[in-house]
């Protein structure tokens, strides 16, 4: 009823604005014309009506108040927020540098414990204490790979060497050092790398002599020469290492060089019922200080050599007479003299040569002098 009542007041005074305007323009000469019509009652409008004001619009009173959204441009400039300051991205832990295991220091398989007695489990304790520790041995310098060299002199004192290390620090030898003016040696030693019946002859101008010597004999040797070996050790003479197959072992694997070392040891303990005397001579005398380490825990010294001449090819032999001037020109006290049980030259002056240096004063000894 209310809103029917409003509509009608604002159609009514929509009806009173037109018609006064109207009433207005008739009562207004038009520029030009004569005075007024005396019949026209002049109309006088004191406000004019604003037709821009929204008539249905609530009462002002009422009306809620219209926001000013014209800016204060005489205002300070509102400071911007800050961009947030981004959190940086955590630095990343590095990873830990791996700790490298340490190499072992293992060193010692002559330890071998006292409830092992028999000799093949001794050799078969050593082989697994090698191959155990490869990593230890591998680890070790093995790139001054050399074949033995010495330096002859010839005024009767010992030899010098072309060592690029100490071989001593390696219970290694090539001479006695500590012999004396008064007990004046020289240690003869055979190597027995290849079978041949001139053992048999060597043996018996030893014989003749009553003198001692040290052989050096491989697998291959005393699977042909057993009886050679037998007679070696009833004879008193000292029969030692010089591999399985007469081959360079410098680089070879530690389960090689232990079959190497080992196999060897143990088929002489088995045709003889003896052991080898703990002293080893590698093939063509090549050796690193990784070699001479490993045989040492072989329980061998290595042994070298402070006299030889080439008497080794069997096929190319000195001319007659040859190795006796060599041994007249080249003794000295505490010699290691290196020679081939195949050599035809070493059958046909033996005899010559032990007769030379017992004049001169020598005896022959055996290799275990060289730890006294």
């Amino acid at each position: 009823m209310k809103t029917k009542v409003i509509s009608i007041i604002i159609i009514l005074t929509m009806l009173i604005g037109a018609l006064a305007g109207c009433s207005s323009s008739k009562g207004t000469a038009a520029p030009g014309t004569g005075t007024q019509n005396s019949s026209d009652v002049p109309t006088t409008i004191s406000d004019p009506v604003d037709y821009g004001t929204d008539v249905t619009s609530a009462p002002a009173a009422t009306d809620a108040p219209v926001q000013d959204i014209t800016p204060d441009v005489t205002s300070e400039p509102a400071t911007p927020t800050p961009e947030p300051t981004p959190t940086p991205e955590p630095t990343p832990t590095p990873e830990p540098t791996p700790t490298p295991t340490p190499v072992p220091t293992y060193k010692g398989s002559l330890e071998i414990p006292s409830d092992i007695t028999d000799p093949i489990d001794k050799m078969e304790y050593i082989r697994s204490q090698l191959i155990a520790n490869k990593d230890y041995y591998d680890s070790l310098d093995n790139y001054n790979n050399q074949t033995w060299c010495f330096k002859r002199v010839k005024d009767h004192s010992q030899s010098g060497t072309y060592e690029s290390f100490k071989i001593a620090d390696y219970n290694s030898c090539y001479v006695d050092e500590n012999v004396t003016d008064d007990d004046k040696k020289i240690y003869l030693t055979f190597d027995c790398g290849y079978p041949s019946k001139n053992t048999e002859k060597i043996l018996d101008i030893l014989a003749a002599h009553n003198v001692k010597a040290n052989f050096f004999v491989t697998k291959m040797y005393l699977e042909e020469c057993q009886d050679y070996a037998r007679r070696m050790v009833a004879e008193g003479h000292a029969v030692c290492n010089h591999t399985v197959s007469h081959v360079d072992l410098t680089n070879m694997s530690v389960e090689k060089i232990a079959s190497e070392i080992i196999d060897v040891a143990e088929y002489f303990y088995e045709i003889t019922g003896t052991e080898f005397a703990p002293y080893l001579r590698t093939p063509t005398g090549a050796y690193t200080k990784r070699l001479l380490t490993l045989i040492n825990d072989c329980g061998y010294k290595t042994v070298f050599w402070s006299i030889a001449y080439g008497d080794y090819d069997k096929n190319n032999q000195p001319a007659p007479g040859y190795v006796t001037d060599h041994f007249a020109t080249y003794h000295h006290n505490g010699a290691i003299a290196l020679m081939h049980n195949d050599s035809s030259s070493n059958v046909n002056e033996l005899d010559a040569v032990l007769t030379l240096l017992e004049e001169a004063g020598y005896r022959f000894a055996l290799l275990n002098e060289l730890d006294d």
